[in-house]
């Protein structure tokens, strides 16, 4: 169990996240990735993105920090929570109520947009996605440190989730101005076609937990499911599952799915003295993917049982080696047994809200904006909201600075933006930089570390221009 608690935690603390849909990107008029979080947003010119280089996304969020579970010990090195030297009370005084841990992974394989007519523009791109998310309550951790404390001893662990899905979609988009509609106004649209590899989700509701000297007691109330191929459910002797297994000669096309993108922006220029005033909205990834029933497995938990003949429990060193002997994973204490499956599967995709706000002036060449984005995940929704400042003091070239709150601490972004003309553009920046850093060491390894949340990211790509409206000058 230590090993996969600390596979996750290395994981979260030592990736510097890879995003091309950067949120500082936004309001940035040149950007060949705003179209991301918009759909009626377009470039100055068409482009076409540098293959490889194109779009790569990495992301990293939690609402805990790297002192969260590792701790200085008396010899000098840092340990995990779980090492007796970590007192017990400092530990979960640090945690909250609930700990979350995303990550995702994402590509572009294709990524185009160009201009057709005066003011149409079109965008295609092919790309893979890789999310997960978990939200793991305090009982969980209070559990893992504190064991058997006193004989006996009772746990209550609730609302333990974590989900995962792997997919690729083929997307096409189309923006258009309605100026003889409604001067200023512009809306877009994008189609998605999904095609899933898996999609994998453990919920434990409920898990009430009697530890004494001569047995444990469990009850679990929970349901999962396994959705495509690659991923299989492992079973003990009883036949409950007791984790879940890679399978690489399982993967292959597991479920079919759409999605929509929408958007609209509406830009005042009517001689007022609010001109360049502008307004936005969108919502991305509105839609499902569906999952035969040949290729869903279903899961549920709802029976109460008894571990007994344990050795040595209530010693350090008995109690420790129990708990990895019996707790390889949660989710197998669990005991998740296969339900019978009578239809196919749906699954709906995370879809996220846009709502911008933003004024230019010195003839466009400056503009300030505020962003407010909700993503409805798996299990939460996160709310944020992004203020933002950038130039552009000649053509081809942006500076954008953003600001953001309410997801985490309070962070800032940067974004620099070279597009040219013609020829080979560039966008580098980041919308979680960390300015206080820390070194983790771990079994003779050194890992740069955010000292305080860990959410940070680092965005670039590489595109090729190809010229089209040049709609500010």
């Amino acid at each position: 169990m230590k090993k996969i608690i600390f596979t996750i935690l290395a994981f979260a603390v030592s990736v510097t996240a890879i995003n091309a849909q950067s949120r500082t990107s936004y309001f940035v008029r040149n950007s060949t990735q705003s179209h991301y979080f918009n759909a009626a947003f377009v470039p100055d010119q068409g482009y076409v993105g540098v293959p490889l280089l194109n779009g790569i996304d990495i992301q990293i969020g939690s609402n805990f920090g790297p002192s969260t579970f590792l701790f200085p010990l008396s010899n000098g090195k840092t340990g995990l929570f779980l090492n007796p030297e970590v007192n017990s009370a400092s530990f979960l005084e640090g945690l909250g109520d609930v700990t979350y841990l995303d990550a995702g992974i994402g590509y572009n394989i294709i990524d185009a947009g160009w201009f057709t007519g005066k003011d149409s523009f079109w965008t295609v791109s092919l790309g893979v996605d890789v999310n997960l998310d978990s939200s793991i309550p305090k009982e969980v951790f209070r559990f893992l440190k504190q064991g058997m404390e006193t004989d006996p001893q009772h746990y209550s662990i609730s609302n333990l989730d974590v989900g995962a899905d792997a997919y690729a979609s083929l997307s096409v988009g189309y923006s258009r101005g309605l100026d003889k509609l409604v001067k200023g106004l512009r809306v877009g649209g994008k189609v998605k076609f999904l095609a899933s590899v898996a999609d994998v989700q453990m919920n434990i509701d409920k898990l009430d937990i009697d530890m004494s000297s001569s047995s444990w007691n469990v009850s679990a109330l929970g349901t999962g499911h396994i959705l495509g191929g690659g991923i299989v459910p492992a079973f003990n002797e009883e036949g409950y599952v007791n984790g879940v297994a890679f399978d690489p000669s399982a993967i292959g096309l597991g479920g079919l799915g759409v999605a929509f993108d929408l958007g609209a922006e509406y830009r005042i220029s009517e001689g007022t003295p609010v001109d360049g005033l502008r307004f936005s909205v969108s919502v991305t990834d509105l839609g499902f993917i569906s999952y035969s029933k040949d290729k869903s497995r279903m899961l549920k938990a709802d029976r109460s049982f008894q571990f007994d003949g344990f050795e040595n429990i209530g010693t350090e060193e008995g109690l420790e080696s129990q708990m990895d002997q019996v707790l390889n994973d949660l989710i197998g204490l669990a005991s998740f047994s296969e339900e019978e499956v009578d239809k196919a599967q749906t699954r709906t995709l995370a879809a996220t809200l846009y709502a911008g706000v933003d004024y230019s002036f010195l003839k466009d060449k400056m503009n300030v904006g505020l962003l407010y984005s909700a993503r409805f995940g798996r299990f939460r929704t996160e709310n944020e909201l992004t203020l933002s400042w950038n130039y552009a003091p000649v053509r081809s070239f942006d500076i954008a600075l953003s600001y953001s709150l309410l997801k985490t601490h309070s962070t800032l972004g940067w974004l620099i933006t070279y597009v040219p003309r013609k020829g080979i553009g560039l966008f580098v920046g980041s919308d979680y930089t960390s300015l206080n850093y820390t070194a983790l060491q771990y079994e003779g390894i050194k890992f740069p570390v955010p000292s305080r949340k860990i959410i940070l990211d680092v965005n670039f790509g590489f595109t090729i221009s190809l010229g089209g409206s040049n709609r500010r000058y």
